[in-house]
């Protein structure tokens, strides 16, 4: 259970930064994306823990997004500005990370650069 809520603040921390196919075209859709990464990576490697959490992959996507993804969420700090290269570069990490780091709340370093 910790490893799936961990991974819900790793979300989180990406929707403050910044469907199955990686739209990176806005900030908004960029986090969908993340948090459609995120959720699968969470029934794959801890399918017990999650379906607990969030029943199935399209809950946690619904739920995740319902308060990560919005645009206060995703706009970039005065000064910083988008990159839709580097969101979608941080939503391939997510989607290559390991078991270990998706458990233990590791965002992929990529993720730190989606407003520059």
């Amino acid at each position: 259970m910790r490893r799936v809520v961990l991974a819900a603040l790793v979300v989180a921390a990406v929707s403050g930064c910044s469907s199955s196919s990686n739209n990176t075209s806005d900030p908004v859709s960029a986090c969908k994306s993340a948090i459609n990464a995120v959720c699968t990576k969470l029934f794959n490697c801890y399918p017990s823990e999650a379906a607990q959490v969030y029943t199935n992959v399209g809950t946690c996507e619904t739920t995740l997004s319902a308060t990560g993804c919005t645009t206060a969420n995703t706009t970039c700090p005065t000064g910083k500005t988008y990159n839709s290269s580097n969101a979608s570069q941080c939503i391939t990490d997510y989607s290559n990370q390991s078991c270990t780091d998706v458990g233990n709340g590791t965002v992929p370093t990529s993720c730190n650069n989606i407003c520059t």
